[in-house]
């Protein structure tokens, strides 16, 4: 039954991201701009922003190397760089972005000895990210008051994302840990409560040892920094006119919508998202749709190689 609801899920999201993608295709844009688009691509840019996903990798690996360290335990950088990989190729066939994180936490329990705590480092690396990402974009939001004003959608989606980073703290707060205790300890919610108290005390390692948590917000805010650049080197290799500046608002606003769980990795919502956000700036849907094809693509040519990694796992 549960194999028969996951094809299901995955048939109607399928469905779901297909639909979009033919009513832009069909109503905003035409698949001919779209290869003209193309075919004007800078390369040189192109291949420098590509480049970039090499550095990205590299240091989300080592953030994670140091949140693993702070209990005591060791990886190897170079396994955690192929789990990355992989993660990004299960990412390109799963409902959202951060599916592949389930495949981390299996392999980061190697080194963690516990799935439990392997799960609650990955979801405090994803928090540090999403948080300097969120960042990012108030600071920026306040400087280009002109711009927000214009697209309320990104205050809206800031005050949501920054609700979600807040309700997910609230774990760590001493009333939830008087809350837990009123669980029953009595068959499977007293495993269910054991696991939850191991998930909060891998979580307040990090209170207890502040450099290590502090040492991962800086490399997050190094990947963060990383990642804009790279849409803007997409950008450029297509000419678009937009200000450095402003990727640090829409960048982190797209990547919020691609955690709604209702696509296949995003399809047809990254699109729709870029034509929105681009007509601000006057620029054409087919435009808008290349760069979201080409940040795509990167993502599929990066998913083929985690993909040969899983193949000679097996």
């Amino acid at each position: 039954m549960k194999k028969k609801k996951k094809t299901l899920t995955f048939i109607v999201k399928f469905i779901f991201s297909a639909s979009i993608l033919a009513f832009i295709l069909t109503y905003k844009t035409s698949l001919q701009g779209i290869l003209e688009v193309l075919g004007g691509v800078n390369l040189f840019w192109l291949i420098i922003s590509f480049s970039l996903h090499s550095l990205g990798l590299l240091i989300s690996a080592v953030r994670w190397k140091i949140l693993i360290q702070a209990h005591g335990e060791k990886a190897p950088l170079g396994f955690l760089v192929q789990s990355y990989l992989v993660g990004n190729f299960f990412n390109n066939f799963l409902p959202t972005r951060i599916g592949g994180d389930v495949v981390r936490m299996w392999d980061g329990s190697r080194y963690s000895q516990t799935l439990v705590r392997s799960s609650a480092i990955i979801l405090v690396e994803r928090w540090t990210g999403m948080s300097v990402l969120l960042l990012f974009a108030v600071l920026a939001s306040l400087i280009r008051m002109d711009m927000a004003q214009k697209i309320p959608i990104i205050w809206v989606s800031l005050l949501l994302g920054s609700a979600g980073i807040l309700l997910s703290l609230t774990i760590l707060f001493p009333f939830t840990g008087k809350w837990l205790q009123l669980i029953p300890e009595k068959g499977f919610l007293a495993r269910v409560k054991e696991k939850i108290f191991n998930f909060r005390e891998t979580i307040f390692v990090y209170k207890n040892k502040p450099i290590f948590f502090s040492k991962a917000l800086f490399w997050a805010f190094l990947l963060q920094v990383n990642v804009i650049l790279h849409y803007f080197l997409i950008g450029k290799a297509l000419g678009l006119s937009i200000h450095f500046l402003d990727y640090f608002i829409f960048i982190p606003i797209v990547y919020l919508i691609l955690i709604i769980p209702v696509t296949i990795n995003g399809l047809g919502l990254r699109e729709g998202s870029y034509i929105e956000i681009f007509s601000f700036y006057g620029i054409l849907p087919q435009t808008a749709f290349s760069f979201s094809i080409i940040d795509v693509a990167f993502g599929l040519i990066i998913g083929i190689a985690g993909g040969i990694i899983y193949t000679l796992r097996k």
